[in-house]
């Protein structure tokens, strides 16, 4: 639930093979030249529709296995096609047969990358750079592999020597840019962005660029007028998706709500890079809601299990559209099927299902049939583009999941049980703590001014390893969370969403946990950007009207947001001992 940031630098090899490899071709026989037409016709055809490339790439293959050309394009038009491990492969291949092309090991890195192999990656860009050293494109790959991996006083290093050379490159200060921003110094990357924009005003991946960095360090309107120069010459139709998906945000982030989902729905195209591909035999809702009376509708969730609970929100409008002629049926993650059912009694819920191949993501609801199919189908988020189009759609209640009250009830027992005052639930970091994401968390030794508040009994919502920051607040501050044994906090979800209603209160970023208690009615502290976009502009979650939400004034200033925390819990207990 991030701005979109930029993808992998560099050229994926269409552009050098079809300039500067194909020309130096010699066919020594029919065969051969035949092979090469094919080459030069599978090319071409990526221009426009890749998987007819695909198909072209692969006969050159089966006409001339021998040919590390063929293989090469098969790679290239497999990897644009988002086949990754089929372009690795052949990629493979045409490194056996042709090793002293420099290119191939660009594009194997490439891949790789991609792949989240990062340290093949790496290996593969620093051979491109030994043979071809005073490439901008590999300056810029090994770059951004070194970033991925959190080393970015060597990534600068090497874009810096490289843009004393090419002073007037601008996808050398873009890439110096995304490595500022990506170390955590967003308003620094932003002087980066413009000198790229400068060399180059229609270089759309700066203006990208740009934006996300403003939007990070909170100038919301100069991110919306940056992702609106980017969409005037995208690369590509996948770069021009990923720009209206960070638009999206950011306008959402701006409170131009309705706008914002409108340009939201393009996570639902086959562009954008990120779409997951639904396999529901039947028609998907267009969003008249007057449609909607009478009809049997599939509610489908997307996105992470955060989404999923957010989203809800506006499920039981939904459910009076369709009126008690029709019925809702919801296909959720497999972990959240009880709480859903419990809290829509009236709709059949069961778990959808999720496989990925070749680089996507693909969903189905196998159980759909049997319980008679659907007239239509909705995924989640296609509920606030209907019912919350605007702040004020946001109704003024609190909770709409209903937690086990029987559970809730012995997790009172056991917090009770841990001693006298308030009882308060604490996430402090992602279960995912990569270099990229990790920004938006704040560390853990900033908490310590929270958890020295006296009087407070704190309990971990923290799933995943938390073994060392347990150790340390014990260690370090004298503070013990507490943990409920019996409690798993990553699959059992039923029981984390009665946990969290059992609470005095919980504090922590957005993610499953706080989204769960959250959901239920209870007191919930969130911790985001302002720029975060499920605020809406508001400052808080409407979604979550009883909630509060802290972020920091600047960017990174972790310090101060805890400090406030702190200080707004120890004016909590004051009011409550005077009451």
């Amino acid at each position: 639930m991030t701005p979109q940031q930029d993808q992998p630098e560099g050229r994926a090899l269409k552009d050098a093979a079809d300039r500067r490899l194909m020309p130096e071709v010699e066919a020594d026989n029919a065969a051969q030249r035949k092979t090469v037409a094919i080459l030069k016709r599978a090319l071409k055809a990526a221009e426009t529709h890749n998987e007819k490339a695909v198909d072209l790439a692969l006969k050159a293959v089966a006409a001339d296995p021998s040919s590390g050309l063929a293989h090469h394009v098969a790679g290239v038009t497999l990897d644009r096609a988002g086949r990754l491990s089929q372009a690795l492969q052949h990629y493979e291949n045409a490194w056996r047969l042709t090793p002293e092309n420099a290119d191939i090991y660009q594009n194997l890195g490439l891949v790789a990358w991609k792949l989240d192999m990062v340290d093949a990656a790496e290996k593969f860009f620093r051979l491109y750079r030994k043979m071809r050293p005073n490439s901008t494109d590999g300056a810029i790959n090994l770059a951004g592999a070194l970033r991925d991996k959190g080393q970015f006083d060597d990534a600068a290093q090497i874009l810096q020597t490289s843009v004393y050379a090419n002073m007037a490159e601008p996808t050398l200060w873009n890439a110096l840019g995304t490595v500022l921003l990506e170390s955590g110094d967003p308003g620094q990357a932003v002087t980066f962005y413009n000198e790229a924009i400068r060399l180059d005003p229609d270089f759309a991946r700066g203006w990208h660029n740009l934006a996300y960095a403003l939007d990070l360090i909170g100038d919301l309107p100069g991110a919306i007028s940056a992702f609106e120069n980017a969409l005037e010459s995208p690369a590509s139709t996948g770069d021009a998706a990923e720009m209206r998906h960070g638009l999206a945000h950011t306008l959402l982030a701006d409170g131009q709500v309705a706008r914002g989902w409108d340009e939201y729905a393009v996570r639902l195209t086959r562009d954008y890079n990120k779409s997951t591909v639904f396999l529901i035999k039947a028609p998907r809702w267009e969003g008249d809601t007057g449609e909607l009376k009478g009809k049997r509708v599939l509610l489908v969730g997307e996105q992470g299990l955060g989404d999923e609970i957010l989203f809800m929100n506006a499920a039981r409008d939904l459910q009076d559209a369709i009126g008690p002629d029709g019925e809702l049926m919801i296909a959720c993650t497999r972990r959240l099927v009880p709480l859903f059912q419990r809290s829509f009694p009236d709709a059949h819920v069961g778990q959808h299902g999720t496989f990925e191949a070749e680089g996507k993501k693909f969903r189905a609801v196998t159980w759909l049939e049997e319980h008679g199919g659907c007239d239509v189908w909705l995924p989640m988020g296609e509920l606030a583009r209907a019912f919350r189009g605007e702040t004020a759609a946001f109704p003024d209640r609190s909770g709409y999941m209903t937690p086990d009250p029987e559970r809730v009830a012995a997790i009172k027992a056991q917090l009770d049980a841990i001693g006298p005052g308030p009882k308060v639930g604490i996430v402090w970091k992602s279960m995912l703590m990569t270099t990229q994401r990790s920004k938006f968390f704040s560390p853990f030794e900033q908490w310590r001014s929270v958890l020295e508040t006296p009087g407070v009994s704190f309990v971990s919502l923290q799933y995943g390893d938390t073994a060392d920051e347990l150790a340390r607040a014990e260690a370090d501050y004298g503070v013990k969370i507490h943990q409920l044994d019996d409690l798993d906090l990553k699959d059992d979800l039923d029981g984390v969403a009665a946990l969290g209603a059992a609470l005095d209160l919980s504090i922590g970023p957005m993610n499953a946990s706080t989204n769960l208690a959250a959901s239920t009615g209870a007191d919930v502290w969130f911790i985001a950007y302002k720029s975060h976009w499920p605020l809406l502009g508001a400052g808080r979650l409407l979604w979550y009207p009883q909630t509060r939400a802290f972020s920091p004034e600047n960017w990174g200033d972790w310090k101060s947001t805890m400090g406030d925390i702190a200080s707004a819990l120890k004016q909590r207990l004051s009011k409550e001992k005077a009451a």
